[in-house]
């Protein structure tokens, strides 16, 4: 049975605390959503930090021995379930937050890119 590397399967913890601490205390005055919800610099921060949660979950899985793909799959689950659900515990239990779609998706795709870098790089390095 191969040994857990705990550092490794910390540091993700670590991060999904630090999402979880930002997404409920909340920075500054939360305005009503409106157009500028959709393409502003607070979707860039939603998809950066998501990114971060996925490859942070890839090489904690790939450290302790689940193979690159397998991790892959369970880091991207795990990623999108984690950014849905801080959206609705912003929404019930936080009544100054909102809940935001696009927050989401910026979620999603945060994570997603992160799988899709590391197939890229996979494709490159078998060319």
């Amino acid at each position: 049975m191969k040994q857990i590397a705990p550092l490794w399967i910390s540091i993700p913890v670590v991060w999904a605390l630090i999402i979880l601490v930002l997404s409920t205390v909340g920075i500054g005055i939360n305005l009503s959503p409106s157009l500028w919800d959709i393409i502003g610099w607070d979707k860039l921060a939603h998809a950066f930090v998501y990114a971060v949660l996925c490859f942070l979950l890839i090489k904690a899985l790939e450290k302790n021995g689940i193979t690159l793909r397998r991790a892959i799959i369970y880091s991207l689950i795990i990623s999108v379930v984690y950014g849905i659900l801080m959206e609705i515990i912003q929404f019930t239990f936080f009544p100054n937050r909102y809940f935001e779609i696009f927050d989401i998706f910026a979620n999603i795709v945060g994570a997603i890119s992160i799988p899709l870098l590391f197939l890229r790089q996979k494709k490159l390095i078998k060319e």
